[in-house]
């Protein structure tokens, strides 16, 4: 009798092992469950924050390097870094009179000049010189401001210069780009027609508008200055370009 209670114990002690163990095994499934889903909504919330930048795709020829940027000499001579903002190829506007933008690490009075050429004339189409202090950061020339037009299928060269030295221009420190008028396409416009201003941007990005994207973006930021999704993606646009300097600095 007593080996028969014995033996029954030992089968409900099993029994409720089994259980327990199952009921623990189903707990951890759950909570795995749980867990996975709780880094699965994590992710997907990282996801939704995620910034869509522009893409620039830069036209499809054979075009030279034409960028040359304000080298480390600045930093030897006192003077800031300076540099245009443009690809290193040359880019299209589909403006007659965009705006150019240029960057300088920091803000001091020196000797500034300005000038936008192009292959037929001998004389600077625009010529500026300025003794007044420089601001740090992104500036920019209103072509529109000045008076000056751009013709189609004329690649125009355009320079910003430090000059330390009047008497010894050897000492400039100069940076420069180049910038052609290219007129949209019927399907080009048509992509841009009811769209917002941020989605503009990206279309023109997308078609090789290197200077209508960059401003698109830039007067967006002076219209809501501390809007990081805005500044994040011009960084980009920066960073697609080479000017990782002027990316870093514009965040």
């Amino acid at each position: 009798m007593s080996d028969c209670i014995n033996g029954t114990g030992v089968a409900l002690t099993l029994i409720l092992a089994f259980f327990c163990s199952a009921a623990m095994a189903a707990d951890k499934d759950t909570s795995g469950e749980s867990s996975q889903k709780s880094r699965s909504g994590s992710s997907a919330s990282v996801a939704r924050k995620a910034v869509a930048v522009p893409v620039y795709v830069p036209p499809k020829r054979g075009a030279p390097l034409v960028r040359v940027g304000g080298g480390s000499r600045g930093i030897d001579d006192g003077l800031p870094y300076i540099s245009v903002i443009t690809p290193d190829h040359v880019g299209y506007t589909s403006k007659s009179q965009p705006v150019l933008y240029w960057y300088v690490s920091e803000g001091m009075k020196t000797r500034f000049e300005f000038a936008l050429i192009n292959d037929v004339d001998i004389e600077p189409i625009v010529e500026v010189t300025s003794e007044q202090q420089i601001s740090a950061g992104i500036n920019s020339m209103d072509l529109a401001e000045r008076g000056v037009s751009l013709q189609p299928g004329v690649a125009y060269q355009w320079s910003v210069a430090l000059v330390s030295d009047a008497d010894k221009r050897s000492s400039d420190i100069v940076s420069s780009g180049q910038i052609e008028l290219l007129a949209l396409t019927a399907a080009q416009q048509a992509a841009l027609e009811n769209v917002s201003e941020g989605e503009r941007v990206m279309v023109l990005a997308q078609e090789g508008y290197w200077y209508d994207s960059f401003d698109g973006l830039s007067r967006l930021i002076a219209g809501d200055p501390g809007n990081r999704e805005l500044r994040e993606q011009r960084a980009a646009l920066l960073e697609q370009v080479g000017l990782s300097v002027v990316s870093a600095a514009s965040r």
